[in-house]
């Protein structure tokens, strides 16, 4: 495991060889409402992206020490659906950058929108969500901000890449732990003065599953969401593998059980046809015997 303290192997603040600078740097988005802009810049002709302060927050001690918990935090995870955090460093004009591989793909919030989604690629993404949730949760992070705009999806494979840990919190973290996030998709519990712990994760999840299975028309997946978002944290699923499992349970829809049911009534009442039309008449028992019997025109009488 790399230590997160021990950062790329670059020395921080110092430039690196010429021809290792980032560049084609181009702007992509800065936060509307939070202190963050990102960047997308090539390197010996690779792409990454930069995420850097926005102007007005570089220099200022909290923010500073904000983009940095958020490296560290990054920098320690290794999960095939998780981006990767690359590096601390110093960029010119930009301040101090997290360093980031580059996603070639779109988010969640876009493959819905624009009506790609379909019944095994919604499995598929709450599958992998789940599983980088599960590895998450057992290193005690808890992302905070889970939601479809947060979620990308490979052009390559739809694989899910989940990115944004700017309001990720852990038990060793002492900064941030305040109530943030998209408001549709908070928890309950973010509001309340409680310990927030991986079942608010579970509830964004719940409501981006429900979004899911809204647009698909998905009765099992309503039905997973509901578990999922229960006001009450007690009554959701304790964890990603739960939820996992209840994806993973198949229920028969109400049709299906009936055409069952009447195909296999069929099936009995030909076998009980075809056993009574079998019986040949000599394998029928005697009912009387005859007191005579007629060989030609001449009576025999016993």
């Amino acid at each position: 495991m790399r230590d997160a303290n021990d950062t790329s192997g670059f020395i921080d603040g110092e430039p690196l060889q010429d021809d290792a600078q980032f560049t084609h740097i181009e702007e992509l988005y800065a936060s509307p409402n939070g202190y963050t802009r990102l960047f997308r810049c090539e390197r010996l002709g690779k792409l990454h992206i930069l995420k850097a302060l926005q102007t007005n927050y570089i220099g200022q001690d909290f923010y500073e020490q904000a983009l940095k918990k958020e490296f560290n935090m990054g920098f320690q995870l290794d999960h095939p659906h998780i981006c990767r955090t690359l590096s601390w460093e110093y960029v010119e004009d930009l301040g101090h950058c997290i360093v980031l591989e580059y996603i070639d793909g779109e988010t969640l919030q876009s493959l819905i929108e624009s009506n790609k989604l379909n019944p095994p690629l919604a499995r598929k993404i709450i599958a992998e969500l789940c599983s980088a949730l599960d590895y998450l949760h057992k290193k005690q992070i808890v992302h905070r901000d889970l939601k479809p705009s947060n979620i990308l999806l490979t052009h390559n494979g739809d694989n899910v890449k989940l990115i944004d840990f700017s309001l990720a919190d852990a038990d060793d973290s002492l900064l941030l732990k305040l109530p943030a996030g998209t408001r549709r998709y908070l928890a309950p519990e973010t509001l309340e003065d409680v310990t927030l712990d991986c079942r608010a994760d579970i509830y964004s999840l719940g409501i981006i599953i429900g979004e899911m299975a809204e647009k698909l028309n998905d009765k099992h997946l309503a039905n997973l969401s509901q578990k999922c978002t229960h006001r009450s944290r007690d009554q959701r699923p304790n964890n990603a593998q739960e939820v996992m499992q209840a994806l993973n349970k198949r229920t028969f829809p109400l049709r299906i059980l009936l055409v069952i049911v009447v195909c296999l009534c069929l099936i009995v009442l030909g076998f009980l046809f075809w056993r009574q039309s079998s019986l040949l008449p000599h394998d029928a028992p005697l009912l009387y015997e005859p007191d005579s019997l007629t060989y030609g025109h001449i009576e025999v009488i016993k």
